[in-house]
């Protein structure tokens, strides 16, 4: 059942890193990960941009590993393989960005 509950909270402050990660249209997704968590080698058709907000995590790409920490900033080109492990519990935000649209679908 939808339920509405009225809120007291009106004043919310939003870290700038993290707002400026907002896309014109779309948003940012909060992800945590508990210790040891690993997200095996993989990649996205999407670019994304990855803000470390607490903890710590290993994140490898081809020819490349960095130990990434708070105010870190992951810059993530559509097709790079990469994979990350949690090294305590991490908290990041992840914004995508949508491939252009192709003029001729429209």
């Amino acid at each position: 059942m939808t339920q509405i509950i009225a809120g007291t909270k009106t004043e919310f402050t939003i870290d700038p890193a993290i707002l400026a990660l907002l896309p014109a249209q779309g948003s940012v997704e909060l992800q945590r990960d508990a210790a040891g968590k690993v997200h095996h080698f993989h990649t996205h058709p999407v670019d994304e941009i990855l803000v470390i907000i607490k903890g710590a995590l290993k994140f490898e790409w081809d020819g490349g590993e960095h130990i990434c920490r708070p105010g870190d900033t992951i810059l993530l080109p559509a097709g790079t393989r990469h994979q990350s492990e949690a090294l305590d519990e991490a908290i990041y935000a992840i914004a995508t960005l949508p491939p252009a649209a192709n003029p001729a679908s429209n």
